[in-house]
């Protein structure tokens, strides 16, 4: 329905003499503040039908019976077919309530209810958190109703892959070190793929170096599409409706301890109103009904309890065995530790180019290891990342021991990412002179500070093999801290961490500068230059999931 026809409707509707009881749900949203009740009023001043309804020449004067309910384009097709030729009872003034669904991401419906305009009275969805967000959003809680139908959590792929991941049901430590990799879509608006992290979580427990890591490499690699060619958390409906377009089918495997549901439930979007009220009821009434259940079921929906696949599940859903998961609470905790670990990165890598990275170990010196190292890194950061290169030493830039080699960049930009691809190609040709250590690092937290972005991760990567020395002089430590400590902003956090290649470097010190921060600024050690491709790896991966 388009945002112009629901204004003129709603204009329509203020000119009714009814009283306005109901309440609306967001006291800011200006049409439905204005009509409340009055959303269900109808002028008959044109005469009616036999059903009561006005007679064309009257005009749309029943308008107000008119029921709109939002979802998400996956659920409008099974709602729609539930709904086809469905006519509800008379609302309180004599017009035949009618459905309509309207096709619409939870994100957008969510932002309508931000705006102030949502354009429906019943709000149709399987993922609570974005209920729970609109409540945030609107100011009074938006409450969904016992689930209709539901879909288990799954892991999708070539049925020859899936044995690999154990029986009917995928092992957590096989699924996250399986190749292919397994991917996932963003939980934070995926409700099966949060519920399927949530209980790989819980299995595997937060304290687990190898789980962190994977779970860290899922958030870089998050996809909405399912593959053809690799393991996938899903919903089983989602994954049976990819079969019915593809000639490629895929198999399915239940999660380990158990498929959790994702739930199908309704919201009524304006609260305290008898005539939503009757409507939501009605509706909840067809679609529980032979009739609406079977429309779900065609759609690859089970039940509400999730006891039998439907006749289009994939292949293997009869071996899933459901459960009902993680609470919400749970679930809501790592949805948000997942958006604070998919914010865009903004990150200043710091490279350590002194006389003494030439020093080689079988072959290979450290600079060396560094550049290659850093060049595959790009490939471990999420596409939304802003990367800085500096290099520093001792009087690298006339007087300066510091260098900004390529300016805060996106590497999205093709063109910007070859210029760091060239940039850090050339770090061995510029190795000269001592390590002017405090120095450059006060003066690429300032750079960072003033960079830095409202809901961006900034973090300052020095990459060194030696300890300050400074012939020059220069900051001392003391002096140093003193100057991180009244320069830090909480609204403006910048963390340091240190990438230490060898045996010279002081890690305690480098550490005790990291947490003046209070960013959680941590030390990462290679002990020789084979050691740093995987450090790094490690350091960036941590850095995209804190």
């Amino acid at each position: 329905m388009a945002d112009a026809d629901y204004t003129s409707r709603s204009e329509r509707r203020r000119d009714s003499a009814r009283s306005n009881t109901g309440k609306t749900v967001a006291a800011v949203v200006v049409a439905l503040v204005a009509i409340g009740g009055g959303a269900w009023a109808c002028n008959q001043s044109g005469g009616g039908d036999d059903n009561g309804n006005p007679q064309a020449g009257g005009g749309d004067k029943c308008a107000g019976a008119q029921v709109t309910i939002a979802a998400s384009p996956t659920l409008s097709g099974p709602l729609n077919k539930a709904l086809d030729g469905y006519k509800g009872g008379k609302d309180d003034q004599g017009c035949e309530r009618t459905y309509s669904v309207q096709a619409a991401t939870d994100s957008e419906t969510l932002n309508q209810i931000k705006g102030g305009s949502p354009s429906a009275q019943i709000w149709v969805s399987d993922n609570p958190g974005t209920f729970d967000e609109a409540s945030k959003a609107s100011g009074a809680k938006i409450t969904p109703g016992t689930a209709f139908a539901s879909s288990p959590a799954v892991i999708s792929g070539p049925a020859d892959q899936l044995k690999k991941l154990g029986g009917d049901e995928a092992s957590w430590s096989k699924i996250l070190s399986a190749k292919p990799a397994l991917t996932v879509a963003d939980v934070s608006r995926d409700r099966a793929s949060a519920l399927a992290v949530t209980a790989a979580s819980q299995a595997l427990g937060t304290d687990n170096q190898k789980a962190r890591e994977a779970f860290g490499q899922l958030a870089l690699t998050a996809r909405d599409s399912i593959p053809s060619n690799a393991p996938y958390v899903t919903s089983e409906a989602a994954l049976a409706a990819r079969n019915a377009k593809s000639s490629t089918k895929l198999a399915e495997i239940g999660l380990e301890g158990g498929s959790p549901l994702v739930k199908v439930s309704a919201a009524k979007m304006i609260a305290d109103d008898p005539q939503t009220d009757a409507a939501y009821e009605e509706l909840m009434t067809r679609l529980t009904s032979a009739e609406g259940q079977k429309a779900f079921a065609d759609a690859g929906y089970r039940s509400a309890d999730g006891s039998k696949p439907p006749s289009n599940a994939p292949q293997g859903a009869g071996s899933v065995r459901t459960t009902s998961g993680a609470s919400d609470q749970t679930v809501s905790q790592v949805v948000a530790s997942w958006a604070e670990a998919t914010k865009p990165l903004r990150l200043t890598t710091v490279v350590d180019v002194s006389g003494s990275m030439r020093e080689k170990t079988r072959g290979v010196s450290r600079i060396e290891a560094v550049s290659k190292a850093t060049k595959h890194g790009l490939s471990l950061v999420p596409a939304s990342t802003s990367i800085a290169v500096w290099e520093f030493s001792t009087e690298l830039d006339g007087k300066k021991d510091y260098e900004e080699r390529i300016p805060m960049s996106p590497i999205s930009d093709p063109a910007k990412l070859k210029r760091i691809q060239a940039s850090i190609d050339t770090l061995p040709q510029r190795v000269k002179g001592d390590t002017a250590l405090y120095d450059t690092i006060w003066a690429t937290y300032q750079a960072a500070q003033k960079d830095y972005k409202d809901g961006q991760i900034s973090t300052v990567l020095l990459v060194t093999d030696g300890r300050n020395d400074d012939p020059k002089g220069g900051l001392s430590l003391s002096e140093l801290k003193k100057k991180l400590r009244d320069a830090v902003d909480p609204k403006r956090p910048v963390d340091i961490s240190t990438l230490a290649i060898g045996e010279d470097v002081n890690t305690k010190e480098l550490s005790d500068i990291a947490k003046i921060t209070g960013s959680g600024g941590t030390v990462y050690t290679a002990k020789t230059p084979q050691d740093v491709s995987a450090v790094l790896a490690a350091s960036l991966q941590n850095r995209s999931s804190n």
